[in-house]
């Protein structure tokens, strides 16, 4: 989405939430620890998955996440990986959905009486144009782990064997 990650989130699977550990305010159910929890272990069944994914308390953005299919890995790429995407993700701390769309009306009528607000705001912001450098990055780094860890792991066992 482009956000910065500097508010509260959390995943749901079913009736069990994961987050930041320490963080059960907020009226929300208790949360197990995310950075204790392996998302492999969550996806056992293959397909028909349904996580939600909370991010920012207060502007109350939810987002629907459905795992139709997993495939088998193909040989030579590293995943996570980036394969496509389209459009801008809202910009952070903008009101959530109604939020969004009323800075989107201002910015489009001049004679709205938010307008130069809104234009301000949204200063560069296309809605239109999907930054997929730090897409990238960010994926290619969790990629980078988990290969390390793979190879770790792969000495580990050729010690001992």
């Amino acid at each position: 989405m482009g956000w910065f990650g500097c508010h509260l989130w959390a995943f749901a699977l079913g009736e069990q939430s994961y987050g930041p550990p320490n963080l059960d305010d907020w009226r929300e159910p208790p949360r197990r620890d995310a950075t204790k929890t392996r998302l492999r272990n969550l996806l056992r069944k293959k397909t028909g998955i349904e996580l939600v994914y909370k991010y920012d308390f207060g502007d109350g953005w939810r987002h629907r996440l459905v795992l139709n299919d997993i495939r088998q890995a193909e040989i030579g790429e590293s995943y996570p990986r980036y394969i496509a995407g389209e459009n801008a993700g809202p910009p952070e701390d903008c009101g959530g959905i109604p939020g969004f769309y009323h800075l989107l009306e201002a910015r489009n009528d001049p004679k709205h009486p938010n307008h130069a607000e809104a234009r301000e705001f949204l200063k560069e912001w296309d809605p239109e144009d999907i930054d997929e450098l730090p897409i990238r990055i960010a994926l290619s780094r969790i990629a980078n782990r988990r290969n390390a860890a793979r190879k770790r792991l792969s000495k580990v066992t050729a010690k001992k064997n």
